[in-house]
């Protein structure tokens, strides 16, 4: 039983939870790789003799062997206290009452049973002379119920970190996007679970809306998914407080969105054509920014647009795309360009084909998450049975013809000491 009592003793249970704690500031305040997997600058930036910090896996906390190990001994700690916890409220529940303490003779003592079941008081058996009376006794469960709680919560947690399978895809409006390794991102943990990726995911809405003060007020996407090729594509809607599900995964409208300049270009001798994808801007005074490098050149194209040529709403009604490009060192121009207009900077000349929104998902196929939920809403019943559901007890017993009675409430007293005289009503206190 060593081994038992030195998880459950409480010098154990602060510093697993305060090393938890720790691991969790750490992937808090040092940036950590995104559900892109891309790995972060201060990673490849550290000297020499720093690099074991990177082998740590500073960079992907909560997805490492040792944040695994640190939460599974947790767990395990936890479910020792709680299955000590069921003992004690077992052993509570059913002990019998002594005679001993403070007794008050009832006036009325044949109809205190009455009185009892009217106030919400019910019977429990008792072997001996005294009988029990109880009222909320799920309250003396609150304490194992939120240990419970805990125990299910961090296990599914770990559950869901281990087999973490999350991909990020990015998608332009009305393009068929099929789901290889070449075009997602792909966010994995210790032992990921992979179910079968859908064939292919086609963007055909993106709509944002806006407050007045031009924050983003809510974030909408519709989607249409294949399961295989030659599948019906099935329609899913998913927004930023909206997730919805395809198959094995659940489906999360990621942050970024904005529009997709669709342009062709031509080089002397060269034809291109590319897509520059600019974020939506943050207010419609403030241009959003891209720059767009064509490969196999030294030709950059850089844009800048917002969503109202007259600047007096955030909605994309009539946006307006102003190009700068670049070769080398020398500046070829700059120009305002309409869909469907072509412009020269020099011996290039680009043409703004269409214009089309561009939003991310997020697939996550990682298991746990319900049980997650279900821990949260175990330990909000244990919180409240603790504090909501107080158990009152009634001992009564026979002397002489007399009926004597004692009280008895583990926490706020006071609160019920108006019930308990209303329950005995005119009687005189005795010393058993």
């Amino acid at each position: 039983m060593r081994p038992v009592k030195f998880l459950t003793a409480r010098t154990t249970v602060i510093a697993l939870f305060l090393a938890i704690t720790a691991a969790l500031l750490i992937a808090i305040f040092i940036p950590q790789r995104g559900d892109d997997g891309k790995i972060p600058a201060w990673v490849t930036s550290l000297p020499e003799p720093l690099g074991f910090l990177g082998q740590l896996g500073l960079d992907h906390v909560v997805t490492t062997p040792w944040f695994a190990a640190l939460v599974l001994v947790f767990a395990v700690s936890l479910l020792f206290s709680t299955i000590e916890q069921f003992g004690a409220v077992r052993a509570l529940t059913r002990r019998e009452p002594g005679t001993d303490g403070e007794w008050r003779e009832v006036a009325d003592g044949p109809g205190l049973p009455a009185r009892l079941a009217e106030a919400g008081y019910n019977e429990f058996p008792t072997s001996g002379p005294v009988q029990r009376y109880v009222k909320h006794g799920l309250g003396y469960w609150g304490g194992f119920l939120l240990h419970l709680g805990l125990v299910i919560a961090v296990l599914f947690s770990l559950v869901y970190v281990v087999t973490q399978h999350r991909v990020l895809v990015r998608l332009v409006g009305d393009e068929v996007t099929r789901l290889t390794p070449d075009n997602v991102a792909v966010k994995q943990g210790l032992f990921p679970v992979q179910p079968r990726l859908p064939e292919s995911v086609t963007l055909t809405r993106v709509e944002p809306r806006f407050y007045g003060n031009d924050k983003l007020q809510s974030l909408s996407s519709e989607l249409y998914f294949t399961e295989r090729p030659g599948d019906l594509p099935q329609r899913v809607a998913v927004g930023l407080s909206d997730k919805s599900s395809f198959g094995r995964f659940l489906v999360y409208q990621g942050n970024p969105y904005g529009l997709a300049f669709n342009l062709d270009i031509a080089l002397p001798g060269d034809y291109r054509k590319m897509q520059l994808m600019i974020h939506y801007p943050a207010s419609r005074k403030s241009p959003g920014y891209a720059e767009l490098p064509v490969p196999g050149t030294d030709l950059i194209v850089k844009g800048k647009f917002v969503p109202d040529r007259e600047k007096g709403t955030m909605e994309a009604r009539a946006p307006l795309l102003t190009l700068r490009l670049i070769k080398g060192k020398r500046f070829l121009g700059e120009a305002e360009i309409n869909p469907g207009e072509r412009k020269e900077f020099g011996p290039v000349s680009v043409k703004l084909t269409s214009v089309q929104w561009w939003g991310e998902i997020l697939l996550d196929g990682s298991r746990g998450t319900a049980g997650i939920f279900a821990g949260f809403a175990i330990i909000l019943v244990g919180v409240l049975s603790s504090y909501c559901l107080i158990p009152r007890e009634v001992l009564v017993r026979e002397e002489r013809d007399r009926t004597l009675v004692r009280f008895f409430v583990r926490r706020f007293a006071p609160l019920y000491r108006e019930e308990f005289e209303a329950l005995a009503g005119d009687g005189r206190k005795k010393e058993a």
